[in-house]
């Protein structure tokens, strides 16, 4: 699909409304983690450098009501940058979700704290564990409606080696579209999990605009080192010693690293040197699903 096709199909998905909520999700951290948001991935830092970040979490909201937040906490490193075996007493994680919007002025309204979790505040005896997973939830109030993954296959009911194979072959063809410049391509297969991404944050067709006609995808993106590596080069992880992670009760998949700094991040991305020759990493967002009835992979979110 042309890109000034997509441009338009995505517009008129879009519905505006008077009141225009945007959750965001604000994590501090000194242990590694991951946050899941009803059950979907949303943020994770297992790097040796303290996690701090605000995320908007609409796209992860489907529709008014109960939402779930799954809290993640492995132990975090030492100061000679080794893996502590345990986890910690005392303000080492704090997390909380807010509710905001904007307004006429195009600012941000000031945000109104939702809920909020502080492990500090745990009953449980932290420092003899070597992993601590819980959960909260909160009530969330939006004027859309989003199919997201609820019409998704289980996953983990079909058979591990073939589905395996289909989802290789599809982060494959993911990176064969990045390499040769096929945005046309690339952002096709995104076309459902963009309409649903733009409708939760309500954007407007510039915006629209700007994410199609960027050489590239939306990801988390993290600096690294100077590099001795010929600026804007660019080399995609290798598809190897990795886990298939289920989420949302087996209906979406991912491939993950195994190990290191970089588990519980996508494994859909690159490393770059960028101009100034500063190394960075980049994961690409991309969860894959099966919609009942059908025999293909599709993304999702």
């Amino acid at each position: 699909m042309p890109t000034t096709n997509r441009i338009s199909y995505l517009s008129e998905k879009v519905r505006r409304f008077k009141d225009e909520p945007l959750y965001q999700l604000e994590v501090e951290s000194l242990f590694s983690f991951s946050v899941l948001v009803n059950g979907c991935p949303v943020y994770s830092n297992f790097d040796k450098i303290p996690g701090m970040g605000r995320i908007n979490i609409n796209p992860y909201i489907l529709q008014s009501g109960q939402q779930q937040v799954t809290i993640e906490l492995y132990p975090g490193y030492d100061d000679q940058g080794i893996s502590k075996p345990y986890l910690e007493a005392g303000d080492k994680f704090t997390l909380k979700i807010e509710k905001t919007g904007w307004g006429k002025d195009g600012l941000l309204k000031e945000p109104e704290e939702i809920v909020s979790y502080k492990a500090v505040d745990e009953k449980v005896d932290l420092t003899k564990r070597t992993a601590y997973k819980t959960d909260i939830s909160f009530t969330a109030t939006v004027p859309y409606q989003l199919a997201g993954w609820k019409n998704g296959q289980d996953l983990t009911q079909l058979d591990s080696q073939q589905l395996e194979e289909h989802v290789l072959s599809f982060y494959k063809e993911m990176i064969a579209a990045f390499e040769t410049g096929d945005y046309d391509d690339l952002n096709a297969r995104f076309l459902k999990a963009d309409a649903e991404w733009y409708q939760s944050e309500y954007f407007s067709q510039d915006i629209i605009t700007k994410f199609q006609t960027v050489k590239g995808r939306k990801g988390k993106s993290v600096a690294t080192r100077f590099s001795n590596s010929k600026p804007n080069s660019r080399t995609f992880y290798v598809l190897e010693d990795y886990i298939m992670k289920f989420y949302a009760e087996g209906r979406m998949v991912r491939l993950e690293p195994r190990k290191g700094v970089d588990r519980g991040e996508s494994l859909l991305g690159y490393m770059d040197t960028d101009k100034n020759g500063m190394n960075r990493k980049t994961f690409v967002d991309m969860l894959l699903y099966i919609p009942k009835g059908e025999t293909a992979l599709q993304i999702v979110r």
